[in-house]
């Protein structure tokens, strides 16, 4: 079946949301699979728990900040791209729909022409918010917005085929056009793949031409659908002549214009430039200095940050199976005995089979509350917590192993240690074998002078990992990823895991990067889970697991660095039989 992705951003915009939802059930979704994004930008206005209430059902994304319309619908895309979506719809919320077989036709389209890439509906303006007020009453709500497009080159400006016409059909037909609106369109999941999403330095306005241009630029074509359409509530995020308006088209315009006009036109926007600095508005002004001086200045003034945005979950739960179906119910089950965890308003759990061999889809299908999907080959260990991470929605991601298994009030435990720490920080919990002896999880980041200390000089725990003794949360220098609590704004800070090896240093190249970063990482010996350490490991061929931790040391350290270690840790153990 087909998964289109519907994907819509909210900033403040409650009521247009809500309508928008509500909209949506006209459309004919029979044969397709869709899943509803509605990414909220840190919106101020409750908007997250009032839009969970009434639609329980959609899926809500929080950015954790007011990111734009660039950052805000590519959370949306990685969201939809992680659950596995063939077609994004991106749409405004202040927009309504109008064709019930909008999807339908627009795939259609996009299937019909091999190389198309994109294609947009008609849009009409919604009644009230047209730019002119001299209609006619019955020809309210058939006043066209966008009927096709081009673009102006020499005015660096896009333009609207139809605008302010009453529609008389003319605007019908099926072609390729030469610009399309951000406002409404659908997209192969190929484009992503190829050409990536929004540039985020442009926040708003002229993100679409951008991405527009590298989307030609990698062969592929633009489309206009006329026979279907929706509705526009025009500037509802920002009015037109306001001080965002004025900064983010006078600045975006001319990093636009700069970066892919021809040298004459270049000229002409110098020229006009200049003469903003002398008569132009404030923000037209602020928006010259801040491109020729490439600053933000205007847009920290204009953007406003909400530092405790709500999240629509508390913690998501990430798991990643290979090959452990019955380890992976035996954590299921763990989970769901506790409490905080049967609280499905506050934490979800996230499931990825890595793989089709003993896969958990009908395992899971008792554990209803599972959000559950599966790759059809195994990714490896970064790439597929990556995944589970990207679709998850929670202000706190708890990545846990297949054998790992939770012990009493591990999870409130680990998290209240958090809250303590204002998302400042990560955590892991103490981890135990089967018969309950107490399992090595911490480590110093690798060293030559840590291999020395261990080998030659007998200091436990200065290269390999350790326990440490307190009975509080203790600072260390890393943490094996078995149980590994990250903040959402961690990881938007330090990004996901290096997808540079299959398997093995995914833990110790992200302490470092952490480090790097100033964050610390904290051990929680009260917060306890049993670890059925290697049970992935077991599944690969003999041999295989060495390779990969052999790959995964040298792309971590390089070669040269790579080779001194072993060469340290060689003659080490050799040191160490003579010695000791």
């Amino acid at each position: 079946m087909v998964k289109v992705a519907l994907i819509t951003v909210n900033y403040n915009g409650l009521k247009d949301t809500l309508e928008f939802l509500e909209s949506l059930q006209k459309l004919d979704t029979k044969d397709l699979e869709v899943k509803t994004i509605v990414v909220d930008n840190g919106s101020f206005d409750s908007s997250v728990p009032k839009i969970s209430e009434k639609f329980p059902k959609i899926d809500l994304v929080q950015t954790g900040s007011n990111k734009g319309f660039t950052g805000g619908f590519n959370k949306g895309l990685e969201y939809g791209g992680a659950w596995g979506a063939d077609y994004f719809l991106l749409i405004n919320n202040d927009t309504e729909i109008g064709s019930s077989d909008l999807l339908k036709s627009l795939i259609k389209t996009l299937e019909k022409n091999s190389n198309a890439g994109l294609v947009a509906p008609k849009i009409y303006f919604a009644k009230g918010y047209e730019y002119q007020k001299n209609y006619e009453e019955k020809d309210l709500g058939k006043v066209i917005w966008y009927g096709g497009g081009s673009f102006d080159w020499d005015n660096v400006m896009s333009k609207h085929i139809g605008i302010d016409e009453v529609d008389s059909g003319k605007y019908d037909e099926i072609k390729e056009t030469g610009f399309i609106s951000g406002c409404c369109f659908l997209m192969k999941k190929e484009v992503i793949e190829k050409v990536g999403g929004f540039d985020e330095k442009l926040f708003a306005y002229f993100e679409d031409n951008d991405f527009l241009q590298r989307v030609k630029s990698a062969g592929f074509q633009l489309f206009y659908n006329g026979k279907v359409f929706i509705y526009h509530k025009v500037s509802q995020t920002a009015e037109i002549g306001s001080e965002f308006a004025d900064y983010f088209v006078t600045r975006n315009r001319l990093t636009f214009g700069f970066k892919y006009a021809k040298t004459r036109t270049k000229f002409a926007l110098l020229r006009q430039s200049l003469g903003f600095l002398i008569t132009g508005r404030k923000m037209q002004k602020r928006g010259v200095w801040d491109f020729f001086l490439q600053k933000k200045e205007g847009e920290k003034k204009l953007v406003k940050i909400n530092s405790n945005p709500d999240f629509p979950k508390k913690l998501s739960i990430v798991i990643v199976n290979y090959n452990t179906k019955d380890l992976t119910e035996k954590l299921l089950e763990s989970i769901y005995q506790n409490k905080l965890c049967q609280n499905f308003k506050e934490v979800e759990v996230v499931l990825l089979d890595n793989g089709t061999l003993d896969c958990c889809e009908e395992m899971v299908k008792k554990f209803k509350e599972v959000k559950y999907f599966k790759n059809l080959e195994n990714l490896g260990f970064s790439k597929g917590y990556n995944r589970v991470i990207k679709y998850s929605t929670g202000q706190y991601i708890l990545m846990l192993n297949s054998d790992i298994e939770i012990l009493d009030n591990s999870v409130e435990e680990i998290l209240k240690v958090a809250e303590e720490k204002n998302e400042k920080a990560v955590l892991g919990g103490k981890l135990y074998f089967p018969d309950k002896s107490s399992q090595d999880s911490c480590f110093f980041l690798p060293t030559i002078s840590g291999a020395f200390k261990e080998y030659f000089l007998n200091k436990k725990g200065t290269y390999f990992m350790f326990v440490p003794k307190s009975d509080s949360p203790s600072k260390v220098e890393g943490l094996i990823m078995a149980c590994f609590l990250i903040p959402r704004k961690v990881i938007d800070r330090v990004g996901y895991l290096d997808e540079g090896t299959f398997i093995f240093f995914e833990d110790i190249e992200y302490c470092r990067r952490l480090r790097d970063n100033n964050i610390p990482i904290y051990f929680c010996p009260k917060a306890e889970f049993i670890h059925h350490h290697g049970a992935s490991h077991k599944k690969l061929k003999e041999g295989e697991a060495y390779k990969m931790l052999v790959k995964g040391s040298k792309h971590y350290h390089g070669i040269f660095y790579y080779s001194l270690l072993y060469l340290v840790i060689l003659f080490g153990q050799k040191f160490r039989k003579i010695i000791y």
